[in-house]
């Protein structure tokens, strides 16, 4: 049995003095934003929240905790943070990663997803992992998709409207763009990096007991370098948020800092959801990459 006064102790050994990061990991408040730049101790303060969060069974069986970012190895550095350091936080309580969390690119969550439930749009969809994964900025140039020269076109726009994070353009376009993916790409295998996640939002869209389903199952969604979420990535965890008032959220990022602005990345997001879900914005202040140079 889990002592929770004795992880709490052992979290803020670890954190010592910094009573930014303590806020963040023992805060009750269910929505909160950490803004800090690079080495300001924004991973470290994410694995003893999780961890925090576990011990005081704020993630209760079946249940989990849904953990997201942008790229693959984004991801994979999460999953082997968590893998490194929770269980000796935890006392080695037979944690395993599996059973608290689902730590996953928005692709990576998209996938499994339509892996399991895609059918309902298209039987392809089972066997997804198989696919081609296909550029939306290639299909213009490319003769072998079998499509009308508007239907690739429209393809290729829809892409740069992601990556001018166009939203009237992207909803606008959105159904034309998924029928044109399941009728000419599905059919041979292929999806389009962009259709991982449109058809994602439209499964869940149309069948609210699936949507209903993960609502449930995910307790808490956790989001790093939330800076860099596009205007897809944000319609998903749209879908998970609105109407879920117990859902916990973390959002974790640095408006100063959008890596991946050229593909898509929301401008002022970070603001905007602020504002628009009442969170509460914890900024890291101190920097520990640049704590011995006085320079810095």
């Amino acid at each position: 049995m889990i002592d929770i006064e004795v992880i709490k102790e052992k979290i803020i050994e670890r954190h010592g003095s910094d009573e930014k990061q303590l806020e963040v990991i023992f805060s009750e408040d269910n929505r909160i934003i950490v803004e800090a730049p690079a080495g300001f101790g924004k991973t470290n303060t994410m694995v003893s929240k999780i961890a925090y969060m576990i011990a005081s069974n704020q993630i209760p069986t079946p249940k989990k905790l849904l953990a997201l970012t942008f790229s693959v190895n984004a991801a994979y550095k999460i999953k082997k943070d968590v893998l490194k350091e929770i269980p000796s936080l935890l006392d080695n309580h037979n944690f395993k990663i599996n059973d608290k969390l689902y730590v996953s690119n928005y692709h990576g969550f998209c996938r499994n997803i339509l892996k399991k439930h895609g059918y309902v749009l298209d039987a392809t969809l089972l066997s997804i992992d198989s696919f081609q994964s296909v550029d939306d900025n290639n299909i213009t140039t490319n003769v072998g998709y079998g499509m009308e020269q508007s239907e690739a076109k429209l393809l290729s726009d829809f892409n740069q409207f992601v990556r001018n994070s166009d939203s009237v353009q992207i909803n606008s376009n959105f159904e034309a763009y998924n029928t044109i993916v399941i009728s000419k790409l599905l059919s041979q295998n292929m999806i389009s990096y962009n259709a991982i996640l449109t058809l994602t939002v439209k499964l869940l869209r149309d069948n609210l007991h699936i949507l209903n389903f993960y609502k449930k199952y995910f307790v808490s969604i956790l989001v790093d370098e939330f800076q860099d979420t596009n205007y897809l990535s944000w319609t998903l965890l749209h879908q998970f948020i609105n109407g879920n008032d117990q859902l916990k959220l973390i959002f974790l990022g640095d408006s100063l800092q959008r890596i991946y602005g050229f593909i898509g990345a929301v401008p002022n997001l970070i603001r905007t959801v602020t504002n628009s879900y009442a969170m509460k914005v914890i900024k890291l202040n101190q920097n520990y990459r640049f704590k011995d140079n006085q320079q810095m």
